[in-house]
């Protein structure tokens, strides 16, 4: 994982146990589409485990990362 999307995953972690209104204004502010928004929600509340890790490997697998996982190479 590349650091933007740990950020990200972060703040969805946080976003999406207390206010899920802020959870997908921040989605908008990180211009994904609300189609792809609703995915990635919907995937999130099937974890069993909802951490970081495995938020931010579901917002990979939607293509939201502009940065390559491997920036360094």
């Amino acid at each position: 994982m590349n650091t933007v999307v740990e950020f990200e995953a972060a703040q969805l972690e946080q976003l999406l146990d207390s206010d899920p209104l802020a959870a997908r204004m921040f989605m908008d502010n990180m211009q994904i589409p609300l189609d792809v928004q609703d995915s990635i929600i919907a995937e999130a509340g099937k974890l069993r485990q909802r951490n970081r890790a495995a938020l931010a490997q579901v917002i990979e697998q939607h293509g939201m990362s502009e940065l390559p996982d491997k920036i360094n190479r």
